[in-house]
């Protein structure tokens, strides 16, 4: 799990806003005579942003947010918006109190920086007043060493108690959830060397020190009195190392609409506290075609990975679920040694709104996830996929702020996810 992403679930909450807006501030994405937003800067013109600063923008956000796993979470989210002359977003900072009745009163602080459009870093802190913590900090350079490297960077711990487990198999039965903490630390890097053609060779390493405790959901039974003999129920440390290449012939990396991306990669994980090696291949691969100016937009993705080796612990097993898979479901929902993957989204641009000195562009996202788990791809490969129809509300902030609302239905219910980014 990455912990980022999970403390900045609560920021498209902007949602709200839009149902006070008056009139007057909503423009057709088609009306030409809207003040357009500002142009994001050339890169070879934004290496660092001017040093004159410009007007920062404040939107008071109040926060609803609601998960499968982590319940219903209301609050409060001031967000600054930091503009130098030239309407370049270089910095977000948006601190935040949130209340869950399972977790408790969350204070968190969380700084994006953008000091140039090939830089980027995220910093995120978050204490409950029960177990709940999260420190996270991530950085990337897509022209590292004079522009031949990408470099990518992250170091997070955290302890989550809203966890979840079914059990092993596409057949994991609902009525054997069950519930645990998850405590983290894991560091990681990924270094990549621009090839011709589009491509990228990428090396990567992660280390993971996992620990497994009680969970805070009473209701529930806990994970090591129903599985006990589950590999790695008491947590673990785990050294992985990837390898992957990468092509891609995106128009634009944050907000994209013509080109693929496709990931091909192998990685190889040793387990240290039972000195076991398990592999894992996998790939993806998405494809973005655009229609009348890039007012519709439609995406298909395709995912696969297998896991190979004896008594690979749980939490490095394949899985489905959650805000970036198959979204009708909670995260973590199905695990096991495979999985597939299939995501159609029609991104459908639909006005243009001007608000606390901020242009944005919002858009609504029918989709579809299709995916399963498996033990073994030859093993009834047509059946048990869970299908998950439903629709996203997207906000942008061009050149590099994106946040979103997706609501998936699937075969337990309702889901609903909030969080920052295009989940792919």
């Amino acid at each position: 799990m990455s912990g980022f992403p999970r403390g900045c679930k609560l920021a498209l909450l902007v949602l709200v806003l839009l149902t006070l807006a008056p009139s007057p501030l909503l423009a057709d994405s088609a009306d030409t005579s809207a003040p357009p937003s500002p142009e994001a800067p050339r890169v070879e013109e934004a290496e660092v942003p001017s040093t004159e600063r410009g007007k920062t923008s404040f939107l008071p956000l109040p926060v609803y947010a609601t998960s499968r796993n982590g319940g219903d979470d209301y609050g409060f989210m001031p967000v600054f918006l930091l503009k130098d002359k030239n309407e370049y977003i270089y910095g977000i900072f948006a601190p935040s109190y949130i209340y869950n009745k399972n977790t408790g009163s969350n204070l968190t602080l969380r700084y994006l920086g953008y000091p140039t459009l090939d830089k980027s870093y995220r910093i995120f802190v978050n204490r409950s007043t029960g177990v709940d913590q999260e420190y996270t900090g991530e950085y990337w350079d897509n022209r590292f060493l004079g522009g031949r490297f990408r470099l990518f960077a992250r170091a997070t711990y955290f302890r989550d108690s809203t966890f979840r487990f079914f059990g092993l198999t596409e057949r994991s039965a609902e009525e054997d959830e069950t519930d645990y903490s998850n405590v983290e630390f894991s560091p990681e890097f990924n270094l990549g060397y621009y090839l011709p053609h589009d491509l990228v060779l990428s090396y990567g390493e992660k280390l993971r020190w996992v620990y497994i405790r009680r969970g805070k959901v009473s209701a529930l039974p806990y994970i090591k009195e129903r599985f006990q003999d589950l590999e790695g129920i008491n947590g673990g440390a785990v050294w992985k190392r990837r390898l992957t290449l990468t092509y891609d012939t995106r128009d634009d990396e944050v907000y994209p609409g013509e080109g693929w991306l496709v990931n091909v990669y192998g990685e190889v994980g040793h387990v240290f506290t039972r000195t076991r090696v398990f592999t894992r291949l996998g790939g993806d691969a998405r494809t973005f075609i655009s229609f009348d100016g890039q007012r519709f937009t439609t995406v298909v993705k395709g995912a696969f990975q297998l896991t190979g080796g004896r008594k690979v612990p749980f939490f490095e097993t394949a899985s489905l679920g959650g805000e970036n898979t198959l979204r009708g479901l909670g995260s973590y929902r199905y695990r096991d040694d495979s999985f597939i993957l299939v995501n159609i989204e029609e991104r459908i641009r639909l006005f243009r709104l001007h608000i606390f000195d901020v242009w944005s562009d919002w858009e609504a996202a029918p989709f579809v996830d299709v995916g399963r788990v498996y033990s073994s791809f030859g093993k009834q490969f047509f059946s048990h996929y869970q299908v998950n129809p439903g629709v996203g509300f997207r906000a942008i902030v061009k050149p590099n702020v994106v946040g979103r609302v997706d609501i998936g239905y699937g075969n337990e219910g309702l889901a609903a996810f909030v969080g920052i980014d295009f989940p792919f």
